[in-house]
């Protein structure tokens, strides 16, 4: 795959200054704290922050220098088992490797940046990539049991941990550092035609994920615990959706709400 897809994020990279305080190649990680503050020196989460209005408060870029933004650099990124130049490849799965799922060579997902680094994925690939330059930094592939390859929206990080979802249903941790596979878990039922594609969003400790379905069966919304994996809750199956997007978070009334935008046939509905 060639890294034309990655151009939108020329943005990111094409001021090198904005990014010379900041760029280490030290993980630092993401603290509940950090998703709370408004963009800025990283960007944390999907959408950006829990507000998911994509706004950032770095001036450097703007309506009077937006026009002399040129393109630093183009990577190439391949997914799957075998790495470009025999670059090694992290592995993980639950699958034999017999099945390759179509679309895997479409980046369809937000990225996210934090200590110099860009975290991107397709279905069953996240990669991490040094910002200054685009030289990757890991690849890890999940082997997958199949499942509807559409997209994958992106990763979630809190701590130095990334949280990615896979079309055939699990929540798979990793170190944001190497790449290396902390835990896997089940997030729906295989057979029952279900797959995942949405970004993880995390609340505290919670990390919240969604599926979709191909048979019409209702979607759901679950969190996991970022540190374990463990389920901490799941919500009743709403009849009429077939899956979720990545959800924001807002505040009504003194208290966070969950907002999530779920898909249905032939409509769409928030709640």
């Amino acid at each position: 795959m060639t890294i034309r897809k990655l151009l939108l994020l020329a943005p990111l990279v094409l001021a090198p200054v904005v990014f010379t305080a900041g760029l280490s190649a030290q993980v630092k990680g993401v603290t509940p704290a950090d998703l709370l503050k408004p963009l800025a020196d990283i960007w944390p989460t999907y959408s950006g922050d829990y507000t998911a209005k994509r706004y950032s408060a770095l001036k450097q870029i703007n309506k009077a220098t937006v026009k002399n933004l040129t393109l630093a650099w183009v990577a190439r990124l391949a997914d799957g088992p075998g790495g470009p130049g025999g670059r090694p490849v992290i592995v993980g799965g639950e699958g034999t490797g017999e099945f390759v799922g179509g679309g895997g060579d479409t980046i369809k997902g937000s990225a996210i940046v934090v200590d110099g680094t860009i975290y991107i994925s397709t279905p069953d690939n996240a990669w991490a990539l040094d910002a200054r330059d685009g030289h990757e930094r890991w690849h890890y592939y999940w082997k997958t049991r199949g499942g509807t390859h559409v997209g994958n929206r992106g990763l979630g990080m809190w701590n130095n941990y990334l949280y990615m979802e896979t079309p055939d249903n699990y929540l798979v941790s990793l170190e944001a550092k190497t790449g290396k596979e902390r835990w896997h878990k089940v997030i729906a039922d295989f057979n029952l035609q279900y797959f995942s594609t949405t970004a993880p969003v995390v609340v505290d400790n919670h990390v919240l994920v969604g599926t979709g379905n191909d048979l019409d069966s209702p979607g759901f919304l679950q969190s996991f615990d970022a540190e374990t994996g463990e389920l901490k809750w799941k919500s009743a199956p709403l009849s009429g959706t077939t899956g979720y997007v990545s959800p924001s978070i807002v505040k009504a009334g003194g208290e966070d709400h969950v907002v999530v935008t779920m898909a249905s046939v032939g409509r769409g509905r928030t709640a």
